[in-house]
This record gives C-alpha cells, structure tokens and sequence, in this order.
C-alpha cells in the first residue's frame, strides 16, 4: 500500500503498525463492519485495516492537513473512506463535516459537498494511536506537535466518548504510554469499556515496557487476557523477527510530499 506524508509534518512510526497488527490478531474483522480511525493522521490505520477486511471505514482528525492527507491516501489505495474534519470530542456525529478536496478551512466542510453523506449513528470497531508523548515542552512545528503531545489528548474524555459511539459489544482497540496503563484502564472502565486483551511492547528485551496494546469492549464481562511481552528489536538493536514480519505483513510504501496544494 502507498502512503503520501508530509517531509516535513508529522509522520507515522512503528507505533501504528504494531497497533495494526495487534487490531488484526485479536478482533474478528468482518467485511463491511463500522470502523473510525480517531486522529487518523495519513489513515494508516483505517487504511490498512481497511485493506485487509473490507471494513465499512470512516476517519476523523481535527487537522484539515490529516484529512487532506487521509483522502488521497484512500483515492491512491482505492479504498472507500468517509473522511470527517473536525474535534473528535465534540458534537460532530450530528453536523456534516466530511473533508474531500477543495474543502473550506473556515467552516471544515467541504465545498463540492453534495449532501449524500451520512455518519453512521454507531460503530462496531474504533481505533486510535493517541497522541501521548510528554516532551516537557512544545514542538514548534503545529502540525507535528497536534499529532504527539499528549496535551492535546485527555483520556478520560476519550473512552467516554467511545463507550458512547460504540454499537452494544463494539470494541475499541487502541495504543498508549506503558508508564500510564493505570490511568488509562482507570478511564476505560469508568467509562464502561472492559479492558478483554493486553500485550507490553519493549523496545529491546532488557528495556521496560513504552507501549501498552489494549482491547477493550463495551458490554464485555470476560476476564482480562494479558499477551506475552513484544519486542521491536534484539539487544543488538536490530528488528526483531517479530516486527520484520509486522513490516513484511504492511507491505507500506511511502511517499514524501513536500506541501498540500
């Protein structure tokens, strides 16, 4: 699959593969079921869900570089996505605010919109890469410090606006700062999301865990099911052959644009 990115805003990692991969070994995808991809960025994750299970996708994302980005990633794919511009922790379910090209910035809706759309009033599946990073500061690129800093994210506010969204027995699927698995599983089943999976990812395997992967599902009384670690590199630094095969698996390529027109 092709993916364009900005050179010089915010770029994908190996965070969203591994979250990816994560998606497609522990949810039972079905063809045409719901899918968001919630600060969907260049929609990696919608995409290649999308790609692998013919999920019915829409994405959001409060930048209208993201959107632009997420559109022609999906034309480029031939993949259908319904591509939604605006703060994903307001009212926008009910407003039209799909984001094809040619899209007004002031308003974020678009201006060939030709009414046709609707937003599903549910969804089977949501999935997020968040941004959670703590730079003790902020980047001062805009766009790259909208899509990281963990600021601009309150977890709280996010699963409860999830439980919300999900259809009965929907799941979220979705990646966060290991060092703050209380907080968020905290925020999960206070917003009535039942963490069901869970799996640590290391850096290396003498390393503490930096990513915790969780599946969790509205409705769910089942116990919790915690995965053996994961590792993205061997002691030496190299990949290990477990995130060669997420990589192989993606089969991404990307492609560097250097503006948005």
């Amino acid at each position: 699959m092709k993916l364009f990115q900005l050179k010089d805003g915010y770029r994908y990692n190996s965070d969203s593969l591994f979250l990816w991969d994560f998606a497609r070994k522990n949810c039972s995808f079905k063809a045409s079921q719901s899918l968001l991809d919630v600060g969907c960025g260049c929609g990696i994750l919608g995409l290649l869900l999308a790609r692998d299970f013919n999920c019915a996708l829409s994405c959001i994302d409060i930048q209208p570089q993201n959107c632009e980005l997420a559109q022609i990633n999906a034309q480029a794919n031939d993949i259908k996505a319904s591509i939604i511009c605006a703060d994903f922790f307001k009212d926008w379910e009910s407003g039209n605010s799909r984001i094809p090209s040619g899209f007004d910035e002031n308003s974020r809706i678009p201006s060939n919109f030709d009414g046709n759309f609707r937003i599903p009033s549910s969804f089977e599946r949501i999935i997020c890469n968040p941004p959670f990073y703590d730079f003790g500061g902020e980047n001062k690129n805009a766009h790259k410090n909208t899509s990281r800093n963990a600021s601009s994210f309150d977890i709280s506010a996010f699963a409860s606006k999830c439980f919300k969204l999900l259809a009965p027995k929907g799941e979220l699927v979705l990646c966060y700062d290991a060092r703050l698995v209380d907080r968020l599983l905290q925020a999960l089943l206070q917003a009535g999301l039942k963490p069901i999976k869970l799996a640590f990812l290391h850096s290396k395997p003498s390393k503490p865990a930096n990513i915790v992967l969780v599946v969790a599902k509205k409705g769910a009384k089942s116990p919790l099911c915690v995965f053996g670690s994961l590792f993205a590199c061997n002691e030496s630094g190299t990949h290990s052959d477990f995130a060669k095969e997420v990589f192989i698996k993606a089969d991404l390529i990307s492609v560097d644009l250097q503006a948005l027109i």
